[in-house]
């Protein structure tokens, strides 16, 4: 029996409102798992909220309440996001299940049982955004490119995960160069790789002095970094839920600020436990918005609910992975949303089904019956569509499904139906079928992408009742 494809999101950090680049992340998992579960494959897709740390307790105490009455106040809104994008995941993994505290202590006391842990001085630069210490080399003109802040000099007595030594007693490097565990896409794969030649150093994986976290094993006077804790999330949901995904993960998808700790840190710590590796890790670029670094302080964060509310939860789905190649940093901008909206959607996809089922209806077509499943396709264009989706490149996919619609359309123009009533019904009937035919195959390829339009236009096409799949914005 197939095992159960596994795929993840990063938990997100729950202080933060969900915003377009949450959005990017969890819709491009949803839509791989959507396409899987189509294809017949079982899916176990996780996502969720990370709820430990400083950061989270400072916040708890201006907002007057205790951390975790405070982070139940805002998980939901990761929630609702979810909800209002359709996102369909199997789990929403919150990091203060009292489940998976005990399974990250249990992790970390293996590490330590292991010899991959020691207690050390530290002083070093430390990013209070980050939660976390930074290197010299990290910085941009004495800043935290992240944050846009100078790190403090810190000093505490922590735990240290031996990082350089696990990455060299199991050849981490060796394993990522031989795409046993594929970094992609090629361009972070090389800067995974360049980052371990320049040499590793062990990194902190407690905290003294933040009570909000989980108490590490042996030592009720530190907690567990929040970091580590986040990335045990992915092991834990193998542990602590009924009908549970299988280790390891099939594929781990991200933003590219974070491969770091997914490509070089998390696997170091799986190698040193004896557990099988991620077999993907894939990054992401980031968005700007409207040519200019997405920022609070410019005001240009965009909210996926509000992009929801004025476009339509499909049509923001759509725009989100057809602006820019998936893996590569783009821009994205209510404006940009607005003209994929009324170019592709409205005046290509849904003006050719309208056209098609009207003319089907005006010249009394009879329809004939077609496979609803999604499979293996012979059809070349198709299948590379496919191919597409499996590789995360969503973009493409969405190209090869535009210039089917644009084919489509440029075919009844030259067929000219409305001539062909009058002078060849057989010719007629030929050519509105295999628009229809074209249609119902692209249903299928659309699902994953745009649920309730494919669903829409399904019906349309069976019932022959057409109506807007894309009504017209107001302004």
């Amino acid at each position: 029996m197939m095992k159960k494809l596994y795929i993840t999101t990063p938990i997100y950090y729950v202080n933060d409102k969900p915003h377009i680049g949450h959005a990017y992340t969890t819709v491009a998992a949803d839509v791989l798992a959507r396409y899987y579960k189509a294809l017949g494959r079982e899916v176990f897709f996780l996502t969720g909220t990370d709820e430990h740390g400083a950061k989270i307790a400072e916040a708890a105490k201006a907002a007057g309440k205790e951390p975790k009455a405070f982070v139940d106040s805002l998980a939901p809104q990761f929630q609702k996001a979810w909800e209002n994008l359709n996102i369909e995941y199997d789990q929403f993994f919150r990091t203060t299940n009292p489940e998976h505290e005990k399974v990250v202590q249990e992790f970390v006391a293996k590490l330590k049982e292991r010899g991959y842990i020691e207690k050390r001085k530290y002083e070093g630069l430390y990013c209070i955004g980050c939660e976390r210490f930074v290197q010299k080399n990290e910085l941009i003109d004495g800043k935290c490119p992240d944050h846009n802040t100078e790190p403090e000099i810190h000093s505490e007595e922590n735990y240290f995960f031996l990082l350089k030594r696990a990455a060299e007693d199991f050849g981490l490097l060796n394993i990522i160069e031989k795409d046993e565990l594929i970094v992609a896409p090629e361009g972070r794969k090389n800067e995974v790789i360049g980052k371990i030649k320049q040499g590793l150093d062990d990194v902190s994986i407690s905290r003294a002095g933040v009570t909000w976290g989980i108490p590490f094993p042996g030592d009720d006077t530190q907690t567990v970094y929040v970091w580590v804790d986040a990335l045990i999330n992915y092991w834990s949901a193998t542990k602590i839920y009924k009908n549970p995904p299988e280790w390891p993960t099939d594929l781990h998808l991200m933003a590219k600020d974070i491969l770091w700790f997914h490509a070089i840190i998390w696997p170091a710590m799986l190698l040193a436990l004896g557990l099988p590796l991620p077999k993907k890790v894939f990054a992401h670029g980031f968005f700007t918005v409207g040519g200019k670094k997405m920022s609070k302080t410019v005001g240009n964060v965009l909210d996926p609910n509000d992009l929801v509310k004025k476009f339509g939860t499909d049509a923001v789905r759509y725009a989100l992975l057809r602006e820019f190649p998936f893996g590569e940093d783009g821009d994205i901008s209510e404006e940009k949303i607005a003209e994929r909206y009324n170019k592709d959607l409205a005046n290509g996809l849904g003006n050719l089904v309208n056209r098609t089922i009207s003319m089907m209806n005006k010249y009394q077509i009879k329809l004939e019956i077609r496979n609803s499943k999604l499979e293996a396709n012979p059809n070349v264009q198709i299948k590379k569509i496919q191919k597409n989706i499996e590789e995360l490149r969503f973009y493409e996919a969405l190209g090869g499904i535009g210039n089917i619609i644009n084919g489509l359309n440029v075919y009844i123009d030259k067929e000219k139906p409305w001539e062909l009533a009058k002078s060849d019904s057989e010719k007629l009937s030929e050519v509105l079928l295999s628009v229809h035919m074209s249609l119902s195959s692209l249903v299928l390829l659309l699902a994953p992408f745009m649920p309730e339009s494919a669903e829409k236009m399904k019906n349309q096409l069976e019932t022959l009742k057409p109506e807007p799949l894309f009504p017209r914005i107001e302004d």
